[in-house]
């Protein structure tokens, strides 16, 4: 996500009159040469074909481009038709050198095959205006999804996939996270913070177990889940500020703050800044390591897509950026995935694993990394804090937590893994209920 304004500049680079209309001039040049080669042994027709050819094929990537990875396409934007059209005509150079036209040459781009499209070039000018339209139509709703970004004073959304690249983000400090409320007791409001890759539909089967005993408010965090279309910056202070709104537009505090593993390290930035507006955290499972290398080993071994993103891989980029276009029926397929892994994964929970936005995602990894409050919040915490932590998970190990946990924290030790929420909701529930109800030790 580019966010300062030389980024901002330099997404807009190849879009800019002066650079297109030299691109322009560069590629009808180009093609008028082109075109001057095929008229020298009277094959002018091979020209329009692969000419519309190319133009579709690259209007076609310059769109998924645009889709995924949220930018308008390389800095040399037209020249890219060119690319894709001497790729086309490839094999015709090859045959003026001597190698024979067989059919394996189609791979380039279709290059005998194109030639017996019904409706000849007719039908590729239609396809290529098709394809060619599409693009221009995305680039336009991109530049005013930008434009109204920045007439909010947002930073732009650059980078931002799938929903998001040809629509505005709305600015969260206009509106609140989308959570879910539930009324309860006359106790302190428990707040509920997910973690990574998760929403709101993580603590679900929690606020089942608390019913009515204490009111709840369970949001989604920027990016993640309902609220993907809130923000820009996913930074820990972005994501703190907008529990801290939320909390403060829902009766003030103070609340319990209960936060699961990422979840943990926004609680206790908010905590820090505003620490009237909270009673007690209660941090189940908290993404807490000694250093960098600890928190990549463990959050690298969740899944092949966090081990690309921690280490800067552009692959992540892309893979990400596609999973966020496919964002739909990967919602649908998530549920299923999740019931062949373990039947007690509740759907929804499933589903909303695959529902953020790339950057979200990155900058909650990046801010594990290298900007966690959580280690020295746990050694000696200002506040009231309960450690809720699982006994088998792999991903946080209780190991870990145990050297880094200082005496003034309240420790529950219960069997499970970093799915403590889902796995034991009435024992999690249970625990938070005790710290809500006292501001001495607690154990189970």
């Amino acid at each position: 996500m580019i966010a300062d304004p030389d980024g901002w500049s330099h997404a807009y680079r190849p879009l800019r009159p002066v650079s297109l209309a030299v691109q322009l001039a560069l590629l009808v040049l180009a093609e008028i040469a082109l075109y001057a080669s095929y008229s020298a042994h009277d094959a002018r027709f091979h020209w329009a074909t692969h000419f519309l050819v190319g133009l579709a094929f690259g209007s076609l990537v310059l769109l998924f481009r645009l889709l995924v990875t949220g930018a308008p396409g390389p800095r040399l934007l037209l020249p890219l038709v060119l690319a894709f059209h001497l790729y086309a005509m490839l094999p015709d150079l090859l045959f003026r050198g001597g190698v024979p036209h067989y059919r394996w040459m189609d791979v380039f781009l279709g290059h005998v095959a194109a030639h017996y499209l019904p409706g000849g070039d007719g039908s590729w000018l239609l396809a290529a205006l098709t394809c060619l339209g599409l693009y221009v139509g995305a680039l336009t709703a991109w530049i005013r999804a930008r434009r109204a970004e920045a007439a909010l004073g947002l930073p732009p959304g650059i980078g931002l996939t799938g929903m998001a690249v040809l629509r505005p983000q709305r600015d969260p400090a206009a509106a609140d996270l989308v959570h879910d409320e539930q009324a309860g007791g006359a106790g302190p409001t428990v707040v509920l913070l997910h973690g990574l890759g998760a929403s709101s539909a993580f603590w679900r089967p929690v606020v089942r177990e608390i019913d009515g005993r204490a009111r709840t408010l369970v949001p989604d965090l920027l990016g993640f889940g309902a609220s993907i279309r809130l923000g820009t910056h996913f930074h820990l202070d972005d994501q703190a500020a907008a529990v801290v709104r939320l909390i403060e537009r829902h009766g003030g505090g103070p609340v319990v703050l209960v936060a699961h593993s990422y979840g943990a390290a926004v609680a206790v930035t908010g905590a820090k800044d505003r620490p009237e507006l909270v009673r007690r955290l209660v941090l189940v499972a908290p993404a807490a390591f000694a250093d960098a290398a600890e928190a990549r080993a463990r959050i690298g071994g969740r899944s092949w897509i966090a081990r690309k993103t921690m280490t800067g891989s552009p692959v992540a980029d892309v893979a990400c950026g596609t999973m966020c276009l496919l964002r739909r029926p990967l919602t649908a397929l998530a549920p299923r995935v999740a019931a062949r892994v373990s039947p007690d994964i509740p759907a929804d929970v499933a589903r909303d694993a695959v529902t953020y936005v790339w950057p979200a995602y990155r900058d909650a990894l990046t801010s594990l990394m290298d900007d966690s409050p959580l280690p020295e919040w746990l050694a000696d915490p200002p506040l009231p804090t309960t450690v809720v932590m699982a006994e088998d998970d792999q991903t946080v190990l209780a190991s870990g937590l145990d050297r880094l946990i200082g005496p003034g924290v309240d420790v529950v030790r219960l069997p499970g893994t970093h799915g403590l929420p889902v796995e034991r909701p009435g024992d999690v529930a249970g625990a938070i209920l005790a710290a809500g109800n006292t501001r001495a030790s607690t154990s189970l």
